[in-house]
């Protein structure tokens, strides 16, 4: 047995791959005309591209990386993904390997070239050494390195003319590489070529090299001070950042004119010559500019004769971002595609690129790829299509190779024995049908939902699947090409995570993480239906099945795994194949819950997690330990304990899943590791890994075996689905038995299962297909069970539900009317309102959940107020405490205006010590100058007046008014900061000044806010008064008191208010409690307080509680009316009543003139009181705004000493940028000092290898030319003739014929030279051809022939060697030639860097001397003239203000003379004005007499006016025309009425009219709005098409119209202003008509 074992285990190592499938986009390639070579995974797959057969080669335990091919030799060399990776080189078609290259990075391979000859490979590695490395393929050896770490590639590409040149992309750089073979040893040469900006216009671009490249940090010259000069100052430094985006490359490819073409991932197409070392921009989207780049359509139509498919378009309109993930150049032009779907052909070779071909590709395109020929073209997507395209048919479209569609697999199950296909799904909803023979994709299916599970029935060629919304979908597959959905379920809430059906072909088992497992019928005469359900707690994970076909066919075995809270629940139960006569105990109720008597359910509860489960038999199971990534054997007869036999290593990763052969021998586990592990279930800790999927992809997603075990197939989230087979040769016959043993299982299992199958595939043909629905909001089958059997308890006991219903209203009615009562009862007798709960378990219920939310907020928001309190003590201890002066400000009493102080920072110690230091050196300077000043001082009065006019001058010297306010300021000469460190000190200084001046102030601040505190104490004494006054004269009258507002008080905003608080304060019960005893106490005492008090109640009665009588108190007292006067009348007084009322009528009186003179002198006292306030607060106020004023002299002072701190700031910025600059090319002249003497040591030696070698190749031709002498001495034994043909013969030299290829092969791409050892070889065949006999001439002897064939043979092997040696020599002439040149331009360099910082010494030597001062003027002294933003100095002098005023008084006395001279003037001239102006008088006057004599002379007596003169009664005409003027006004009014009632019928039918245009309107707004979008998609359309030239012209016609528009306007005008002055001149020509006057 244990034999047998063995051999099992050694036949999982015969498990081969026979195929997979799967792209993602991954680069092509091809290694010979028709086979292309592709990565997926760990998986390489071979496609012969003709015939569609492929083959698949595995990389073993780690996934493939990147890969390169190299046709001529038949190599393909690949490097794995994983820590320090290796390059194998294996030789197709044997795929063999050839040699591995080790040592070439550490983390990742970016890209692999292999070169167009000598077997050289090129390999960029990735983060973090980015190096490029050459090896040798044969030998496996590293030849050269070089780094490229400061601007890093991710592509890398040889010159297929020359293996000696090759060029690497990065994001934002180009390198350019060159191979160097000098004596045997190979060098790699790299320049990096900076590339342009991404809005480069077109054409060549300028490479300016840029020196300072450097982010300079310069050291912090301000310390955590009130003043910020960061923005300020960045300008400065951003002058010298490299923050320059530059074009992003994404692929290239070479031309056959030594030019790289560059794509990048904006759109831009750049063109990079070698040979010129030039970089040319050919499109650029993010440049929009009309230029020679740019053609109208009619040229480009007329340059291009091509069909009307595809009308050329200029390049730079019509390539954009997306375009250029892809591209191959031949000859008909440069072929570009990407993600925008398109296949576009670019004539770049035109004077104006255009594209001249588009093809749709419906998927977007991320790698492309030659054929070895150059006739074909393969597109690959990243969505798993790969197309084929023939250049050379122009009308041809692209061809789909394959389509297999992109997406996680979730899982491939093998279809119903007997049948050769696989069913697979993905993640995204595509569900496949492959066939295993020929891995052909037959067909695909998509479904609306993802799919989260699959797995196939083993009764009938159905497939189940599982999806995300918790349905499940039954696909027909009985016709592979043709797969239909027959039936859909909604059986879970949640994700449907597992689906498992049971060996006898009756029962499958779905499971979601709500904790149900549905048992459901695959039978389809059954419609599928659900059968039952068993509640598991948690989430379940795995489910497992057996079923003992000899031993309990009539039940199954299944055991699930469930987690919850950190553990796992395994449930195992033995549920009954057929549901159709089941007992009444089989149910816990009418929801088909089983119950766990009757399934026997055992429950085990493990400490850990286990993902993965499987039931070998009834009492024994496998499970996968997550956490400790072990695989667990565990004895499970017992009903309650689950027994561990075994634990054995499994994975490398945590998690994972089992899964069992159909007999359940074999266990293969998976996980994201990308392994499976196969092992038997006595081997246990034996187990075989085989490497299948990227675990960089998420690993293996499903494994599943065939029935008889003779095929595996795997599927992992990496896009693969391989199909494994046993290899039946390689295995010894015991092997075979093993194998084939599971084969015997099998049949005995499919004879139990061909009736069945037989009746449920008719069955299914005659299902219709269905359209799959969106089951979302649907209800599931356990939902709607318990809904039905809900409703039919309802209907059987509505009866007693409705009693029920009844005696529940009474019981409410009657515990409401409890609960009125309650609350009318006194509060001894009151019950609390939960005694009226009936349902107490239901509150407390309730009171719990409650009770957890009020405690989950609380912590919550004891958490958020912890935090809000940690940065209010942030807040606080910087803005608070940590302020020597806090701030704050003042208000007027009567205003709005606020003065603040200024808050001061409190100083460091560090601070403290650094201005005492400071101050201690100005001083110690200060006496050197004073002692200095007197030994060499012979002062006279001139120089005291000197020094006089300095010391008034100060001011402006000093650049601000701080000595004005803060006589004591020290602060540094402004003309003597020369260095750094002498500004730095100016800067605390100044600091130390402001500091200062803000004290100043705020002392001065302090005072007044002193003062209004002492007003607004006196003010609350006099209003204290003033209230009193104001109740005695009953007013009404509200007074309030002068108080500080929060601004003047700040500390009040740290205090929080019980009444700022809005919502109601959370008591604890122990602080409620509290409360409740604190006020039963103060009631108590209030209580008590107001008991029977016999003092306090004399003391009322008495004297009114009060001890001492006010007389204003007495004035408020009313008289008493004697009786009499209340109850009788006047005229029944007695006398003594009579004088009684006297005296009465006289004390209210004389009470009355008391209380009015007390009035008025209550209301003097209050107008006093108020007048006095008004004056304290008006006094006030004045103050303050002196203060006001004061704060903005000392604003102004302290805003031009920070001014002078940012000068002082910048200029020491400026100072270190110069000096950082000096530094950076200081190295650089030493770098290019370094690289010249390593340059010159280098030229040296290859002079003396040059020489050497040189002296060796003459040594050789010597040799040959004596080889040539020497051979008719050799013959000299033969006759003359013979001898001669013999020379002929051995000057005769084999004619290579030319490589075969055909010519259009050669005009798509020239191919490279071979390499020597190729061409020698070539070279010697074709001497074998001359070596024959047939070339023997007849009269030479056979051995005379062989001596001759040995020393031709000789004499050519020498020329060959001469020849190699020859080329050997140029090229070590022409490195030596470029290293001449190099070290010229190395010399150059160091002679312009060494002038650059001589001028930048100059410009930092300047910049010392050359101070910035600070100067404070007048605004009369500035005589500048002002700019738009500030003024411009820099032209400006600064002059002595005596020349200015010398000046001034010159210009005066000659502008009084000037003015004196015109007043004379003015005063002649008045004169003679005055007479013209009588003159003009008198002129006038005339005039005026003279036409009011005409209008006299010329005035009609009318008839009017004779009446008017003539007649006598004048009233009684008047009257007449009053009365017809009323007449007139009665119709008049009468006419109006009705052309109102006229006008408002007008009116409403104008309203009418107006609605119906509104609507109108509308209508044609709605038309507008289509037409807009209409025109905007035309105008798109003509964009797209080339409308520059109709936009050119319509602009053209545009402005003709708004020209002509002009002179029609113009026309107009003149021609009114023309008619206005032709009516002018008629108007004056009869004005000039001479008027007849007659004589009366």
């Amino acid at each position: 047995r244990i034999q047998i074992l063995f051999e099992v285990m050694e036949c999982f190592k015969k498990l081969e791959l026979a195929w997979s499938q799967g792209y993602s986009g991954n680069p092509l390639m091809f290694i010979d005309r028709k086979t292309a070579i592709t990565t997926c995974g760990c998986m390489m797959r071979i496609m012969d591209t003709t015939t569609g057969k492929e083959q698949t080669f595995r990389s073993g335990l780690h996934p493939f990386g990147v890969v390169a091919v190299d046709p001529r030799s038949s190599l393909i060399a690949y490097a794995t993904k994983k820590l320090r990776p290796t390059i194998e080189v294996i030789k197709f078609p044997e795929l063999e390997k050839v040699s591995t290259l080790e040592g070439g990075c550490i983390m990742e391979y970016a890209r692999l070239a292999f070169a167009p000859a000598n077997n050289l490979l090129l390999s960029l590695s990735g983060i973090p050494d980015f190096m490029v490395t050459l090896w040798d393929v044969t030998t496996g050896k590293q030849l050269a390195s070089v780094s490229i770490k400061g601007i890093p590639g991710n592509k890398i590409s040889f010159n297929p003319l020359s293996w000696r040149q090759f060029v690497v992309t990065g994001d934002q750089a180009l390198h350019v590489g060159r191979i160097e073979l000098i004596d045997g040893t190979y060098h790699l040469k790299i320049d990096t070529v900076d590339l342009p900006k991404p809005d480069v216009e077109l054409g060549v671009v300028e490479n300016k090299a840029d020196l300072f490249t450097k982010k300079y940090k310069p050291l912090p010259i301000l310390a955590a001070e009130d003043i910020s000069v960061a923005s300020t100052l960045n300008p400065l430094h951003e002058k010298y950042l490299d923050k320059l985006k530059r074009v992003a490359p994404i692929s290239h490819c070479w031309s056959y004119q030594n030019s790289v073409f560059i794509g990048c991932t904006d759109g831009q197409i750049l063109l990079f010559n070698l040979d010129t070392s030039t970089l040319k921009v050919l499109a650029n989207p993010k440049y929009r500019h009309s230029g020679p780049y740019s053609l109208s359509k009619e040229k480009l139509y007329e340059e291009y004769d091509i069909e009307e498919r595809f009308r050329p378009v200029s390049l730079q309109d019509s390539i954009s971002t997306g375009d250029l993930e892809a591209m191959l150049y031949n000859q008909d032009g440069l072929y570009v595609c990407g993600s925008t779907q398109k296949l576009k052909l670019i004539d770049i070779d035109s004077k104006s690129p255009c594209v001249i071909d588009c093809r749709e590709t419906k998927f977007p395109i991320s790698t492309m790829a030659w054929s070895t020929v150059y006739d074909k073209i393969l597109l690959g997507s990243p969505k798993g299509v790969i197309y084929s395209f023939f250049p050379s048919n122009k009308n041809a479209d692209l061809n789909v190779v394959q389509n297999l569609k992109w997406g996680k697999f979730v899982g491939a199950v093998f279809i119903a024995p007997g049948s050769s296909h696989i069913a697979s799904a993905r993640a995204n909803g595509i569900f496949q049908i492959w066939t295993s023979e020929t891995s052909e994709l037959l067909s695909n299916l998509m479904i609306r939902d993802k799919v989260t599970a699959i797995t196939a029935c083993p009764s009938s060629r159905t497939v189940i699947l599982g999806t995300q919304s918790g349905c499940i979908y039954i696909v027909d597959v009985s016709v592979p090409d043709k797969p239909r959905l027959v039936n859909e379920k909604k059986v879970h809430n949640g994700p449907v995570c597992i689906i498992e059906c049971e060996a006898s072909g009756h029962l499958f088992f779905t499971a979601s993480e709500d904790g149900h497992v549905i048992v459901l019928d695959t039978r389809a005469t059954e419609q599928f239906k659900c059968l039952a359900n068993i509640d598991v707690p948690g989430k379940v994970k795995s489910v497992s099945t057996v079923h003992q076909l000899k031993v309990e066919k009539d039940f199954c075995y299944v055991a699930i795994a469930a987690v919850t809270e950190g553990k796992s629940i395994v449930t195992k139960c033995k549920i009954p194949i057929d549901f159709s006569n089941l007992p009444p105990n089989a149910f816990n109720n009418q929801c088909y819950r089983l119950s766990a008597d009757f399934i026997g359910q055992s429950t085990y509860t493990l400490d850990y997690i286990c993902t993965g489960l499987g039931l070998i038999n009834p009492d024994v199971v496998v499970g996968i330990d997550a956490m400790k990534k072990q695989l667990v054997f565990a004895d499970i007869s017992s009903s309650d304990e689950f027994i561990e036999t075994d634990r054995v290593p499994c994975h490398l990763v945590k998690g994972g899943s089992v899964k069992l052969s159909s007999h359940k021998k074999w266990i293969a586990t998976s996980s994201e590791d990308g392994q499976v592990v196969y092992r038997t279930d006595k081997t246990k800790g034996e187990g075989f890994q085989v490497p299948c999927h990227s675990h960089f992809s998420g690993g293996v997603s499903s494994v599943a075996f065939t029935n008889d075990g003779q095929k595996v197939i795997t599927t992992g989230k990496d896009g693969v689905i391989a199909f494994w087979k046993w290899n039946y040769e390689e295995m010894s016959d015991s092997q075979k038995a093993a194998v084939l043993a599971v084969v015997d299982y099998n049949r005995a299992r499919y004879a139990s299962l061909l009736g069945l199958r037989k009746e449920q595939d008719s069955a299914i043909k005659n299902l219709a297909t269905i359209v799959p629905e969106d089951l979302t909001d649907e209800c599931t089958w356990l939902e709607s069970v318990e809904k039905e059997v809900q409703e039919v308890q309802d209907q059987s006991y509505e009866h007693d539900i409705d009693d029920l219903k009844k005696k529940i209203d009474d019981l409410r009615a009657t515990v409401l009317g409890m609960i009125e009562t309650n609350e009318k009862v006194d509060a001894i007798e009151k019950m609390k309102r939960h005694e009226f709960t009936l349902d107490v378990d239901e509150r407390q219920r309730l009171l719990d959940a409650g009770q957890d939310e009020i405690d989950k907020i609380k912590e919550d928001v004891e958490l958020e107020n912890l935090a809000m309190l940690y940065l209010r003590e942030i807040i606080k201890k910087e803005c608070w405490d940590g302020m020597e002066t806090k701030g704050k400000a003042l208000c007027l009493f009567n205003g709005d205006l606020e003065v603040s102080n200024f808050p001061v920072k409190a100083q460091t110690e560090e601070e403290v010590k650094e201005v005492e230091r400071i101050l201690s050196v100005h001083d110690f300077e200060q006496l050197e100058k004073t002692e200095l000043n007197y030994q060499l001082s012979n002062a006279t009065q001139e120089n005291d007046s000197e020094v006089t006019d300095e010391e008034k001058l100060s001011a402006a010297l000093f650049g601000s008014h701080a000595l004005k306010f803060y006589p004591n300021s020290v602060q540094n000469d402004q003309f003597q900061l020369h260095s750094n460190k002498r500004k730095r000190d100016q800067i605390i200084l100044i600091q130390n000044t402001i500091r200062a001046l803000k004290k100043a102030f705020n002392k001065e601040f302090d005072d007044i806010y002193v003062l209004k505190k002492q007003e607004i104490s006196r003010a609350s004494e006099r209003l204290e008064r003033v209230r009193k006054i104001l109740t005695d004269l009953k007013s009404n009258d509200k007074v309030e008191a002068p108080t500080f507002k929060a601004i003047e008080t700040p500390e009040w905003f740290l205090v929080v208010e019980d009444s700022e608080i809005k919502i109601k304060k959370y008591l604890s019960p122990e602080e409620e409690a509290a409360r409740a005893e604190a006020e039963r106490l103060e009631e108590e005492r209030r209580r008590l307080a107001n008991a029977d008090n016999a003092r306090e109640r004399a003391l009322y009665d008495m004297m009114y509680g009060k001890l001492e009588i006010r007389p204003e108190d007495e004035l408020q007292k009313d008289l008493e009316k004697p009786e009499f006067m209340l109850k009788r009348p006047e005229d029944q007084w007695t006398e003594d009543e009579i004088k009684i009322a006297k005296e009465f009528e006289k004390k209210e009186k004389h009470l009355m003139e008391e209380r009015e003179k007390y009035r008025k002198g209550l209301e003097a006292e209050l107008k006093k009181i108020q007048n006095a306030n008004s004056e304290a607060m008006a006094s006030f106020d004045e103050k303050l705004q002196k203060l006001f004023k004061q704060r903005i002299m000392y604003q102004k002072t302290i805003n031009q000493e920070e001014l002078k701190i940012v000068r002082l700031a910048r200029s020491v910025y400026q100072s270190a940028t110069l000096k950082e600059e000096d530094s950076d090319l200081y190295n650089l002249l030493e770098e290019f000092k370094n690289f010249k003497l390593k340059s010159q040591e280098e030229i040296s030696d290859l002079k003396k290898i040059s020489e050497k070698l040189k002296e060796d190749h003459e040594v050789m031709q010597a040799e040959d030319k004596a080889m040539e002498k020497a051979f008719k001495k050799d013959f000299s034994d033969l006759d003359i003739f013979a001898l001669d043909m013999l020379s002929k013969l051995y000057r005769r030299r084999p004619k290579l014929s030319k490589q075969k290829s055909n010519t259009e092969t050669m005009s798509r791409f020239p191919l490279p030279n071979l390499s020597s050892d190729e061409s020698d070889k070539a070279y010697f065949e074709a001497l074998a051809e001359l070596d024959s006999d047939t070339n023997k001439p007849e009269s030479i002897d056979d051995f005379v022939w062989e001596r001759f064939i040995e020393v031709r043979r000789t004499k050519v092997e020498n020329e060959l060697f001469l020849k190699r040696h020859g080329q050997q020599l140029a090229d070590l002439n022409n490195y030596l030639q470029r290293m001449v040149e190099e070290d010229e331009k190395t010399k150059k360099n160091i002679e312009d860097t060494f002038q650059k910082l001589n001028d930048l010494r100059d410009k930092r030597l300047k910049f010392i001397m050359n101070l910035e001062v600070q100067l404070l003027l007048k605004q009369g002294q500035i005589e500048v003239d002002a700019g738009i933003f500030s003024t411009e100095y820099s032209d400006a002098l600064l002059i002595h203000r005596s020349v200015v005023e010398d000046l001034n008084s010159h210009i005066v006395t000659l502008g009084e003379a000037k003015v004196s001279a015109m007043i004379d003037c003015k005063d002649y001239y008045k004169n003679i004005h005055l007479l013209e102006w009588e003159h003009e008088q008198m002129q006038m006057e005339g005039e005026d007499l003279l036409t009011r004599t005409k209008e006299v002379q010329t005035l009609r007596v009318t008839k009017e006016l004779q009446v008017f003169l003539f007649e006598d009664n004048t009233q009684q005409r008047m009257q007449k025309e009053v009365h017809t003027l009323e007449k007139t006004i009665k119709l008049n009014e009468s006419m109006f009425q009705k052309k109102v009632k006229d006008k408002k019928r007008c009116l409403e039918r104008l309203n009418r009219m107006i609605a119906e245009k509104e609507n109108a309107c509308k209508e044609l707004d709605n038309d507008l709005k289509e037409l807009a979008v209409s025109l905007v998609e035309r105008q798109q359309i003509q964009e797209a098409s080339g409308g520059n030239d109709i936009l050119i012209a319509t602009e053209q016609r545009m402005k003709d119209i708004v020209a002509r528009r002009k002179l029609v306007e113009l026309a107009k005008s003149q021609s009114q202003e023309v008619a206005v002055l032709r009516a002018e001149v008629e108007r004056l020509r009869m004005k000039t008509f001479p008027a007849l006057v007659q004589n009366i």
